[in-house]
């Protein structure tokens, strides 16, 4: 049965996508480290920071949906391929470039993860109809995998090598855009109806994946208060994971550690965010949606509290461990909303993801802003720990729902 659960990783086009995933996901996080440094080159603002991450993930999240539609019309290949492209051309020019051209290079490579995110999990998500939950999580964990290696790696080139020296990881991207290139076709996505493997025209990419008829009617059962709950709990755990994420490097470069040292508090923390997708994809299969995000949002209460004022091997466990909690809902919530809209699974992931990036970009702002208004990036780093206990609140009265919902 677990041979048969895991059949999803011999899928080429499943392969494909999380080979993707891990490389946009290395560009993305050095991406953190490159801000942090031009930052304090440039002499920014932490509101000024913000709102540089702010157009990066609004660009970004707001073509997801967009992208979604033409996945679910066209297919994978021209979306996973060319936002892959697009990244690398991009995040290559960030090295090479001067400081203001670097900062716009940065967040005009925020349109390629835009294309790829909706549609590597809609093909993820298709790739196993026995265990759709631990597919779509482990297709997260490549990413989160991608976001612990890629500061560690940036850590270690951008203090050797200067920012030239980030030019390594776009070249290394290079393998992705390859296998994209040869192992994805470029068919329409599945329908919401269950087809025939032999005649569904995507079946070369996804033969184990059909879709029941009775997710047909997810959408016209679920209530306007559980959309808003799961709307309250995307929001908070996204600004959550995505201002810690951002800020973070920049609190750490300012109190004057090493790149390799605040490289390495990064990839903590999207390890375990790697780890907790995972755990939350198990539990989600076996125990359904609700466990595994009340659990995450709760545990993460501490852990984010408490990584600024520890010492420094201190902060890298509980860094870890905000990352384990924070990410267990990730892959979950993305299949709740996939469920609403059956027929249009690439629409889903993207307003998802979409929204865990626009609300994450805006929570970021409002976090930099409060930073200068504090005078204390760390302090306002430390409320943020009120998010998850929100997210928690939001968890405790969304109906149970079922497994794989």
């Amino acid at each position: 049965m677990a041979t048969q659960q895991l059949s999803f990783i011999r899928n080429r086009a499943y392969v494909a996508v999380s080979l993707t995933h891990f490389f946009v996901d290395v560009l993305n996080s050095g991406r953190t480290l490159l801000v942090a440094i031009l930052a304090v080159s440039l002499g920014l603002s932490n509101a000024q920071v913000g709102l540089a991450l702010l157009l990066y993930n609004v660009g970004s999240a707001l073509a997801q949906p967009l992208f979604g539609v033409l996945a679910d019309r066209f297919g994978p290949r021209w979306l996973v391929v060319g936002g892959m492209g697009w990244m690398i051309l991009f995040y290559g020019l960030a090295a090479v470039a001067g400081e203001w051209p670097a900062l716009v290079a940065l967040t005009l490579a925020g349109l390629g993860s835009g294309a790829f995110h909706p549609t590597g999990a809609m093909v993820a998500s298709h790739s196993s109809q026995e265990a759709r939950t631990q597919a779509t999580a482990v297709f997260f964990t490549a990413g989160q995998l991608g976001l612990f290696i890629g500061p560690l790696l940036a850590g270690v080139l951008l203090r050797d090598f200067g920012r030239p020296g980030y030019l390594a990881l776009p070249l290394l991207a290079l393998v992705a855009f390859g296998g994209g290139w040869r192992w994805l076709g470029n068919g329409p996505s599945l329908p919401s109806t269950a087809h025939s493997p032999a005649t569904h025209p995507a079946a070369h990419l996804h033969p184990q994946a059909t879709i029941h008829s009775h997710r047909g009617t997810a959408a016209g059962r679920v209530s306007g208060g559980v959309v808003l709950l799961m709307v309250v709990i995307i929001m908070t755990s996204s600004t959550m994971s995505i201002a810690t994420s951002n800020f973070a490097p920049k609190l750490f470069t300012e109190q004057g550690y090493a790149a390799d040292y605040v490289g390495l508090t990064a990839g903590l923390l999207m390890m375990g965010s790697a780890v907790g997708g995972l755990a939350g994809g198990a539990l989600g299969d076996r125990f359904g949606r609700k466990p595994p995000i009340l659990l995450g949002m709760v545990g993460a209460v501490l852990p984010v509290y408490l990584y600024v004022p520890a010492g420094d091997l201190a902060r890298l466990a509980w860094l870890f461990l905000a990352g384990f909690f924070g990410g267990m809902p990730h892959s979950i919530l993305v299949l709740m909303v996939q469920a609403l809209l059956p027929g249009r699974h690439a629409l889903a992931s993207g307003l998802t993801l979409g929204l865990m990036f626009f609300s994450g970009a805006v929570g970021s702002t409002a976090v930099g802003a409060l930073a200068d208004q504090m005078g204390d990036l760390g302090l306002a780093l430390q409320w943020v720990a009120v998010l998850p206990l929100v997210a928690a609140g939001a968890a405790l009265v969304l109906p149970a729902g079922s497994k794989n919902s």
